[in-house]
């Protein structure tokens, strides 16, 4: 039977509005450094994932809410640039739109400083979440919260829509937080420092294939992204690994956002574990080339360039 869902990926959270600093050095505590103001750009973990999906062919939609101000229109105009669906990207009086100020020294590799919108009430997830859900193949969520995730596990069961959530050390801190969202997601990435903190290890082939056997059934698929080292997965078959593309670091913001959305539009296309890591790693050697989280965004015809020159 054929797909008729309207989406391939429904990108679950606000959208923000990242500033980007340019500077020598991270300062110390208490300490003080001379900055220069390099980028104002659309951002938002999910929100980036919907827009990668969307340049690289697939069909992506947001369900999140910005700020009534010029952050929130700035915001909306960008992701339907690139093609994402807003149908479901709600304007919020009184509020402002989430803002990430990235602090980026020599080298490329920042740190984040985060300012969201305030929470959501829990009538946010109603009927209009559960039809976003029936048109949608997976949803991509970022878990801060676990009874919100929860509640999203419910309705994808309603709605046969698969959960891809991303588990950065922010969301999952310790070995329960981490166990009880996996629990509940289809696909599961992590970061390097996000698998440290879950797990207590570094990520290796062994504390993968350990982490996968577990939490058996669990989910079907669990990534971890590793920078520069590349990247590995494991599903039933066992784990693959995947080495980085050679490419000059300007900026990791956005990477891991590309990357995650790549390989779920990858996965949703029938490819290989190993089919699917390459293809995401070629898509984040773009992003991090460039300055900013979606400015090195690729098309799936540069992409398909790189992987056949390769």
């Amino acid at each position: 039977m054929p797909d008729i869902r309207r989406w391939d990926l429904l990108a679950y959270g606000d959208p923000c509005m990242d500033l980007t600093l340019d500077l020598e050095g991270l300062p110390e505590p208490g300490g003080k450094v001379l900055a220069r103001p390099a980028l104002q750009s659309a951002g938002g973990t999910t929100a980036n994932a919907a827009c990668a999906v969307s340049r690289l062919g697939g069909r992506a939609a947001i369900f999140g809410r910005v700020g009534a101000d010029a952050f929130g229109e700035a915001l909306r105009g960008s992701m339907r640039e690139d093609g994402v669906d807003i149908e479901h990207l709600q304007t919020v009086n009184g509020q402002s739109s989430g803002v990430a100020i990235s602090l980026l020294p020599p080298g490329g590799d920042r740190a984040l400083v985060v300012a969201p919108m305030a929470p959501p009430p829990p009538p946010f997830l109603t009927q209009r979440l559960h039809d976003a859900m029936l048109q949608s193949r997976v949803i991509y969520v970022m878990p801060y919260d676990q009874r919100e995730l929860e509640r999203i596990c419910h309705l994808a069961r309603r709605t046969g829509t698969r959960i891809a959530i991303d588990l950065e050390p922010s969301v999952a801190s310790d070995r329960q937080a981490m166990e009880q969202r996996m629990a509940l997601a289809d696909l599961v990435f992590f970061n390097e420092a996000g698998f440290r903190a879950g797990t207590g290890e570094a990520p290796s082939v062994e504390a993968l294939a350990s982490l996968k056997a577990h939490l058996d059934p669990g989910p079907a698929c669990i990534v971890v992204t590793m920078g520069a080292a590349g990247a590995m997965a494991v599903d039933q078959h066992g784990v693959i690994q995947q080495s980085a593309f050679a490419t000059q670091v300007r900026d990791t913001t956005g990477a891991g956002d590309a990357f995650n959305a790549a390989f779920v539009l990858a996965y949703l296309e029938g490819n290989s574990l190993p089919a699917c890591l390459r293809f995401a790693c070629a898509v984040s050697s773009f992003v991090v080339a460039k300055l900013g989280a979606r400015a090195g965004l690729p098309s799936r015809a540069a992409v398909n360039a790189l992987l056949l020159n390769d």
